[in-house]
């Protein structure tokens, strides 16, 4: 399979499964060799092997492959597939379908916890939510003000959860320059140095926050 030999793993894996038809590895790979060709039998092998988070999200694949997005997504939601859930989220906010992404991202960040094994992928899941958010704001201009606000506090989250995560920064750190607090984002850029000196955004958005700072700290009528 490994070396894209489809038909013949799939071969391999059904005799196989002849001699031990309880195995669930067995039916794991087996569906994984069907998934192109035949996503209704790989649901069924994802579902007999019952292998945890691994399968019930390859299961969603198989569903969105027969065209059930709904209930694929549903299977990415119990699995805690950020990716999987990211990628569609983005896709439907690309449409303008801003609700349903936005619903996405949110049902799977109440999945998620703050700890150890799952704080990268929730920081990842807020960074999801806060370009939505932005993406939502340019298209509709009555509402752009809290939508921006919103996309500040998730960029926030992402960046607490993996403060070392030099892009979440630096979207935190640009939201607010644009919309925001630009103490706030001076903070943000500086810590972006830490972590990169000599970052190139970071040290042309710090030059742009201090000319402005000296525009307005210019009297009015002075050269």
């Amino acid at each position: 399979m490994l070396r894209g030999q489809r038909t013949r793993a799939q071969a391999f894996f059904e005799w196989a499964l002849k001699l031990e038809p309880t195995w669930a590895l067995l039916h794991e790979d087996l569906g994984r060799a069907l998934l192109q060709t035949d996503a209704r039998g790989a649901l069924r092998e994802f579902d007999l092997a019952a292998c945890g988070a691994a399968c019930t999200a390859e299961a969603g694949d198989a569903l969105v492959r027969m065209g059930c997005l709904d209930e694929g997504i549903d299977r990415y939601i119990t699995a805690k597939a950020v990716s999987r859930v990211s990628d569609i989220a983005l896709s439907l906010s690309q449409r303008g379908e801003y609700n349903r992404a936005t619903a996405l991202v949110e049902a799977l960040i109440a999945k998620l916890r703050d700890k150890f094994l799952e704080r990268a992928d929730l920081a990842s899941a807020y960074a999801t939510l806060g370009r939505i958010k932005l993406d939502a704001a340019g298209a509709n201009p009555a509402q752009a003000r809290e939508l921006r606000r919103t996309a500040i506090a998730a960029y926030e989250s992402a960046s607490r959860l993996a403060p070392f995560n030099e892009g979440y920064l630096l979207s935190y750190a640009f939201a607010q320059m644009q919309w925001g607090d630009a103490d706030a984002a001076q903070r943000a850029f500086e810590r972006v140095l830490e972590l990169h000196p000599h970052q190139s955004d970071a040290e042309a958005a710090l030059t742009r926050l201090a000319r402005n700072d000296g525009l307005k700290a210019t009297p009015s009528g002075s050269p």
